[in-house]
């Protein structure tokens, strides 16, 4: 399950992320994600793609199942990486438009901060317009903030 305090920060806080996959021969390939959302059982996380990303998602998704999503805090770098399964894809229906409105408001307002010059419209075009959403169950959860503990498996616990 994604911990509370996760789930606050993809949904408040998290500004960019990138995913990874790779296809039967473990060739890796990655994907810039315009957006997210993590699922109402919070085991579940759907990520939304822009078209110029897609090249082989489907395909390395369906041959290996296995995807980790890392996301992060432009600004304080605060990251974690979230692995899972694939469960399935969908195109875009019209309420994913607003996770994505989201993440590029809060992208336009971190960079605006380092760079208050910076054409606005540019800023927002970093974060293109999603063709496919993909639903993975979130398996383990990885703190990937630099620093001390980077790396760290926080789901399931260590321990565990």
């Amino acid at each position: 399950m994604i911990p509370g305090k996760l789930v606050r920060f993809l949904e408040q806080y998290a500004n960019v992320a990138f995913a990874g996959v790779r296809d039967r021969d473990l060739v890796p390939f990655g994907h810039r994600v315009s957006g997210w959302r993590v699922g109402a059982d919070q085991r579940t996380m759907t990520i939304l793609v822009p078209d110029e990303f897609l090249d082989r998602l489907v395909d390395s998704l369906q041959q290996n199942g296995e995807l980790a999503v890392t996301v992060e805090e432009s600004g304080s770098h605060e990251t974690y990486q979230f692995k899972g399964r694939y469960l399935q894809h969908r195109g875009v229906e019209d309420d994913d438009a607003e996770f994505v409105d989201r993440v590029r408001r809060r992208f336009v307002k971190s960079l605006k901060t380092l760079y208050p010059h910076a054409p606005e419209d540019v800023l927002n075009a970093f974060v293109s317009p999603p063709s496919l959403a993909v639903e993975f169950e979130v398996r383990e959860i990885y703190l990937q903030t630099p620093g001390p503990g980077a790396g760290t498996r926080l789901v399931p616990p260590p321990e565990a």
